[in-house]
């Protein structure tokens, strides 16, 4: 990835407020929710997907984890990929088939690989619980996302998930085929993934 510093527009001294600062006013400006020209949304898909890898990375950084472990990130000079925590349990190759879906923002296409999975662990459900924020199900989204918690509190992905979702409001609502936003649709950014570590702009978190 490009240095994310530069991506958000600080310098290298920066706090971990500055950088939230900043990540929030860019992801304010880029969310693809303000354009209405298909090739407009597009540029700020791209854009919003750089500035989440980058706001990922530097929070990682500040954690000491940025260069740990597989999906973790190799430094901005050597590439991030952005895959999440990597699972090594049972059905290990669908886990990942479905978490590379969702790093396409295919939604289908990583339900459906779940759907065939018979085990329903903590991976399975927290997989399912990003797929339902992404569709706007934000309760659907934390009672799974606290499932896959209380199987595995120790898992750092789930709980970091957990412990933001359950601070969050509904910040859609779904009726009558519509969201009605009860605020503003990145004033909830900044703690977990967005969900970032798939390389794709979702619903936000603060």
């Amino acid at each position: 990835m490009n240095n994310p510093y530069k991506v958000l527009g600080v310098n290298e001294n920066a706090t971990q407020e500055e950088i939230r600062a900043a990540y929030l006013q860019l992801v304010k400006k880029y969310h693809p929710d303000r354009y209405t020209d298909p090739d407009l949304k597009a540029v700020a898909n791209e854009k919003l997907v750089e500035i989440n890898e980058a706001y990922e990375f530097l929070t990682k950084k500040s954690s000491g984890s940025a260069n740990r472990g597989p999906g973790s990130g190799q430094g901005y000079g050597g590439g991030y990929s952005g895959a999440g925590s990597a699972y090594a349990g049972p059905n290990a190759t669908e886990f990942a088939r479905a978490r590379a879906f969702l790093g396409q923002n295919n939604l289908q296409a990583a339900k459906a690989v779940l759907d065939n999975i018979s085990i329903r662990n903590a991976e399975w459900y927290y997989l399912y619980g990003i797929i339902y924020l992404r569709q706007g199900w934000f309760d659907k989204a934390r009672e799974y996302l606290t499932i896959a918690y209380q199987q595995e509190p120790g898992n750092a992905e789930y709980a970091s998930a957990y412990n933001t979702i359950r601070h969050t409001g509904n910040p859609y609502a779904r009726q009558a085929g519509a969201y009605q936003s009860n605020c503003s649709p990145c004033d909830i950014c900044a703690g977990a993934m967005c969900f970032s570590s798939f390389g794709v702009p979702c619903c936000c978190w603060c």
